[in-house]
């Protein structure tokens, strides 16, 4: 008899230490699924990323005077999402059949901050009239960065002409219009580039007596827009391997033998307390690693990816605090261990399956929605 509860006490032994390890395999693949899936959905979404093809120039009216402008972005550097600016040099061109038709003297660059122009370089060819200019200086722009660091921006550089629509008009120079295909900008790469012919309404006729009173008045207006993705996926996981880390050390608590046979009940409570106190201290790690995501990414439009995987963790720390508490209340008033084990695992594995379904399905959603 001593020898079958001998034996019957080294088997029980040996399945839950079996069991424990097989726990943990399953801890670690799930984090490998979580890795390779955003991986995945970082690369998918660079594939989309190609330029897009030129748009084919918009003949003015023949009623209307008009001239073609151009542009060569010879430099992009200090992207700013969080200031809501970036800085640019580039060289811009017309081409008009009249020289007193040349618009860039007195185009207004609607969206720069105390632009810089270089001295125009004027030139006659074939019957038609050149203005060549270097333009340089920072410029707005809004951001959505709700994707970060998925997220794909495009990046304007406004044209305005001074006289109305009605009388004159900027074609874009498509064929001749490029960029410096050895920019590099900090954390960015280029992924598209393209002119676009727009109109500037403005609601007044700015006390223009020609036109009847609550008229609007149109400008021609050229967009010079430059698509940009990020270039350094690291950059997700140092924010989000604090986060990670500690679901995953939250998940190793509960897989603990902490409620054996064996020990008694106040070895079980002071493990109890034990896990709570861990169970703060990750609510705080999270508090401040959502801090510091925030001097990082500033957005005005929403609730970021990062700040929902933020939320994510914080309830799934507090639904740990809660199953905890729980625990505690069942053996203080003397419930199974073995039950008490059994909840613990459940919990787990519930809780980590959720947490990465429900994280996976978020990155999806805004890296698609990026796109």
């Amino acid at each position: 008899m001593g020898e079958e509860r001998a034996g019957r006490t080294v088997r029980s032994g040996r399945r839950p230490r079996a069991g424990l390890r097989g726990r943990r395999r399953i801890a670690v693949a799930a984090a490998l699924v979580l890795v390779a899936c955003v991986c995945a959905m970082w690369s998918s979404a660079d594939a989309g990323t190609d330029a897009a093809a030129p748009v084919p120039p918009v003949a003015a009216p023949p009623s209307v005077a008009g001239c073609e402008v151009g542009t060569y972005v010879n430099d992009l550097y200090d992207l700013d999402p969080a200031k809501r600016v970036f800085s640019a040099r580039l060289y811009l061109w017309s081409v008009c059949p009249d020289p007193k038709l040349d618009p860039l003297p007195t185009a207004a660059f609607t969206n720069a901050d105390s632009p810089e122009k270089g001295d125009p370089v004027l030139t006659s060819e074939a019957g038609r009239f050149r203005d060549l200019m270097l333009l340089q200086g920072t410029f707005r722009q809004d951001w959505d960065v709700r994707a970060f660091p998925f997220d794909r921006q495009r990046i304007e550089v406004l044209v305005t002409a001074a006289e109305e629509s009605r009388t004159f008009r900027m074609l874009p120079d498509h064929v001749n219009s490029t960029y410096n295909r050895e920019i590099r900008p900090a954390g960015w790469r280029i992924t598209g580039f393209r002119l676009e012919p727009a109109q500037r309404v403005y609601p007044t006729n700015f006390g223009d007596v020609t036109l009847p009173p609550g008229a609007t008045s149109t400008y021609s207006r050229i967009r010079v827009q430059i698509d940009l993705a990020r270039d350094d996926p690291t950059v997700f996981w140092k924010l989000t391997g604090p986060l990670f880390l500690m679901v995953l050390v939250v998940t190793a608590t509960f897989l603990l033998p902490a409620h054996a046979e064996a020990l008694g009940r106040g070895e079980r409570l002071n493990s109890l307390q034990s896990r709570l106190a861990m169970l703060g201290g990750g609510l705080l790690v999270v508090m401040l690693n959502m801090q510091q995501v925030n001097t990082v990414i500033t957005s005005t439009v929403g609730l970021t990816l990062l700040d929902w995987l933020h939320l994510l963790t914080l309830g799934f720390l507090l639904l740990a605090v809660v199953a905890t508490v729980l625990s505690w209340r069942r053996t203080v008033h003397g419930g199974s261990p073995d039950q008490a084990g059994r909840w613990n695992r459940l919990v787990a594995t519930a809780g980590l399956a959720g947490y990465l379904a429900i994280a996976l399905a978020l990155v999806w959603t805004f890296a698609a929605g990026a796109g």
